[in-house]
């Protein structure tokens, strides 16, 4: 007969230590698998914990980023008060009384007064980090381009017959001088150099801009190539804003000056879009008012009172920008 209480005895202790006792409940002992409850322990979180922790990190997301929005705001507030605190600009308009407007922002615009016709025109201005705004007027250059017409047979000439030589505008097709604006950081005979040369093709020797001089030998002679004929300031002379433009006078030598291609002859460059030579005595009588550009007629005609020593009663005004009144300074 087998005896089997060595593996009774075993598994008994097997089962005691499987199981553990726990306090009575309802009159009862109640156990508990250790082993089952390990397992729970171990068991990973549920998915509502997980959309908890997620939802929270959005919320917390939504806050940060609308606290940034606010700072944003309030800077962008700030700002502004400070420019409608920096003060008022004052120009004068075509009644000689100051009006104010608002201190102009970085490189908005500001409004003046001027053009043909005569109104308020949107231009632009230039403020510091002061606040403080450069609201001037742009500074160009016109030359009156001339050439002593050459002689033929068809056309005989005495040498005291001029051509002068302009371009016609590729923005509004009509004739205007030679010119643009000053760079900054140039003078005003150097930006005559540069326009001419951009316009034309025609390079002028830098000898040639000699200005005045002063020495016992020549005193106050002028060496230069151009000669001044005024300076016109009205701001009625331009429509894109007010511009002040000193006008020179150039004589073309073929002799001492050079074009691009070697031909002597000028011919169309940057933005104009065609240069023509006009006989000087037909300027006033046959291209008139509407033909040119701005007060370029009055330029012209101004040149040519002082070339051919004419007084103003010989020159006709009336087909000029505003009949010929417009603000300028010419030389006598």
């Amino acid at each position: 007969m087998v005896d089997n209480s060595g593996l009774i005895q075993r598994q008994t202790a097997a089962s005691s230590s499987s199981t553990s006792a726990l306090p009575l409940v309802g009159g009862r002992s109640t156990t508990m698998d250790t082993t089952t409850t390990f397992r729970r322990r171990r068991t990973p979180h549920s998915p509502s914990s997980s959309n908890n922790i997620k939802s929270w990190m959005l919320i917390t997301l939504a806050s940060i980023t609308i606290f940034m929005f606010g700072i944003f705001i309030t800077i962008i507030s700030q700002h502004k008060k400070q420019l409608k605190t920096a003060g008022s600009i004052y120009t004068k308009s075509n009644t000689n009384k100051l009006s104010n407007t608002a201190a102009c922002p970085h490189g908005q615009e500001r409004t003046w007064h001027g053009g043909h016709p005569a109104q308020d025109r949107p231009g632009s201005c230039w403020c510091g980090q002061d606040e403080y705004c450069m609201c001037t007027p742009s500074v160009a250059i016109d030359i009156v381009l001339y050439q002593k017409r050459p002689s033929t047979k068809n056309n005989p000439s005495d040498g005291a017959d001029y051509d002068v030589w302009v371009v016609r505008r590729s923005d509004t097709n009509q004739l205007a001088t030679i010119g643009g604006f000053v760079d900054t950081g140039e003078t005003t005979e150097n930006a005559v150099l540069r326009e001419v040369e951009e316009e034309t093709g025609i390079t002028i020797p830098p000898q040639l801009m000699s200005s005045h001089h002063s020495g016992a030998s020549s005193p106050n002679k002028n060496n230069s190539a151009i000669k001044l004929i005024g300076v016109y300031s009205d701001p009625r002379r331009d429509n894109r804003r007010h511009i002040v433009s000193i006008a020179y006078a150039l004589e073309f030598n073929p002799d001492s000056m050079t074009t691009k291609d070697g031909s002597g002859i000028p011919h169309a460059g940057d933005d104009a879009k065609d240069v023509i030579a006009i006989p000087l005595e037909e300027i006033g009588v046959k291209y008139v008012g509407e033909d040119w550009y701005a007060d370029h007629l009055s330029i012209l005609l101004d040149f040519k009172m002082q070339l051919m020593v004419m007084k103003d009663g010989e020159v006709d005004r009336s087909k000029e920008l505003y009949g010929g009144d417009v603000a300028r300074s010419t030389c006598s």
